[in-house]
């Protein structure tokens, strides 16, 4: 079996959502619209992080004197010197 074939059969179908992005910019984009997308992306990837953290905040309870706390204590695995 050469690596060829093996790459081949490695590969993985696009999903629904890979497909339709491909659909969409079939046609060339500009410097600018190239820009533009990945900002709206990069945006969209950003509110959702910020969505999930306000979520875990809120269902952990934490607040900034917690996770003052967290950062001065000391929780390192303590390892003996050999």
């Amino acid at each position: 079996m050469n690596i060829k074939r093996i790459e081949m059969e490695q590969t993985t179908k696009l999903n629904d959502m890979q497909l339709f992005m491909l659909r969409m910019f079939e046609k060339q984009l500009n410097a600018r619209q190239e820009r533009e997308i990945k900002q709206l992306l990069s945006d969209y990837f950003a509110k959702q992080i910020d969505e999930e953290m306000d979520r875990i905040w809120e269902e952990k309870s934490l607040t900034q004197e917690k996770l003052d706390e967290a950062l001065k204590s000391h929780k390192r695995t303590k390892y003996g010197v050999s």
